[in-house]
């Protein structure tokens, strides 16, 4: 009998939920990146267990700034359609009252799967009293223990929601990861060299827009994306000295979507001024 449904991972800013998701999934649907917030709209990463299709919706942290409340509302909008919960925390931080705000606002008839993450990083006796404050405050389904960066830990929760989400055909053909189009997938990719490169360079809002892909005579494939920015200040910045920056965004964010496409990329990056050229809108 086959099996669908939707699954929400919440949690705090940079807990790890996009890794675990690129995890569960197996191969990369959403950026995963150092900085925070940048997880900026939904992208469904859709695994395949035994007969069952889980459907993960990747949802923005929760960080305590009135510029990120759409986000928010974002987050719990996947929350509110979604079977089940994953509540990713982040086993090393030093203070929790954020996850443990958030565990309050979710309703009771929610089941709620807590995933306790970066287990390899932190001793046991650590990890088993942060497991008896969170349970104090609510009754979770299951209490994970992984690291979604090696991997170790997350066939459990694979097994588990194969078997917890409802019977249904499933909504999406077999071999689809995500719900996301090529523009957006790819644009995701060199977004996330952009933060790996440039850090605490740049705000954390920076969209990367692919306007133009086609395939070549010779099987490869042309993609041109255009790197929208606020100021000139902030084009410097990307372009770096004698465009050595942008040329390495590029030339890393190349190699990636060669293997992810498993063909030889050619990719074109331009790095415009947004209020001259673009609309502001957001991804």
């Amino acid at each position: 009998m086959k099996r669908c449904g939707f699954v929400a991972v919440l949690g705090e800013t940079n807990a790890g939920k996009s890794t675990l998701i690129n995890q569960l999934v197996g191969q990369k649907v959403s950026i995963v990146s150092r900085k925070a917030q940048t997880t900026l709209s939904r992208i469904l990463g859709i695994a395949i267990h035994g007969e069952s299709q889980i459907i993960f919706v990747d949802t923005p942290g929760f960080l305590k700034n009135r510029r990120v409340e759409n986000l928010e509302k974002t987050a719990w909008n996947a929350f509110r359609e979604s079977e089940e919960i994953l509540f990713v925390i982040d086993v090393c931080k030093k203070k929790i009252d954020t996850s443990v705000e958030l565990l309050q606002k979710i309703h009771d008839d929610k089941k709620v799967s807590l995933v306790m993450n970066k287990i390899d990083l932190i001793h046991k006796p650590k990890l088993l009293e942060i497991a008896d404050s969170l349970g104090r405050i609510r009754n979770f389904e299951n209490i994970f223990m992984v690291s979604s960066l090696t991997g170790s830990g997350t066939a459990k929760i694979l097994d588990y929601l194969a078997s917890a989400v409802p019977e249904g055909e499933w909504l999406y053909e077999a071999d689809q990861i995500t719900d996301s189009s090529f523009e957006k997938y790819a644009s995701e990719i060199t977004r996330e060299h952009i933060y790996h490169r440039l850090h605490q360079e740049i705000p954390y809002k920076c969209v990367v827009k692919t306007e133009d892909y086609n395939d070549q005579p010779d099987g490869s494939i042309k993609i041109v994306q255009n790197i929208y920015v606020k100021n000139d200040a902030h084009r410097v910045i990307f372009l770096g000295h004698r465009g050595g920056k942008i040329k390495a965004i590029g030339e890393a964010a190349r190699k990636e979507l060669s293997h992810l496409l498993e063909r030889e990329v050619h990719l074109f990056l331009h790095v415009v001024l947004e209020d001259k050229h673009h609309p502001q809108e957001r991804d």
